[in-house]
């Protein structure tokens, strides 16, 4: 029974060994993984600095050219506000205008009018000469 034992523990002593040489060779191959992964993370590192710092270079264009585009509303705002107040001044100013002539213009046709209808009845009335 002794030597049954003794070719058991020989037996997990092997298959112990077995698994520490696996377990080498895996925890390599992990390593060489690890160590490509390294490599493309400090690539893209290297890879993505330029392209921030590009990205920071367009953000302020951005932002400058949203500025002056705010600065043009602003002004053009500002315009078509002074073309409406002139265009309600031009009609506040034809209003009294026409308020202003167009009682004395209705009495002066009204007279000439009355005039020619009276020129007109006389030399329509036959003469009695």
């Amino acid at each position: 029974m002794e030597t049954l034992l003794v070719i058991a523990e020989l037996l997990a002593l092997v298959c112990a060994a077995a698994l520490c040489v696996y377990l080498i060779v895996v925890l390599t191959r992990l390593k060489e993984v690890l160590t490509l992964v390294q490599k493309d993370l400090a690539t893209l590192s290297e890879r993505a600095g330029p392209v921030f710092d590009n990205l920071e270079v367009i953000t302020g264009r951005f932002k400058s050219v949203a500025t002056t585009l705010e600065e043009h509303v602003t002004v053009t705002k500002g315009s078509l506000e002074s073309v409406k107040q002139m265009a309600d001044n031009v009609l506040d100013f034809e209003r009294r205008v026409q308020e202003s002539l167009e009682e004395p213009v209705l009495r002066a046709v009204s007279l000439l009018t009355a005039i020619l209808d009276r020129i007109i009845s006389r030399i329509s009335r036959p003469r009695s000469d």
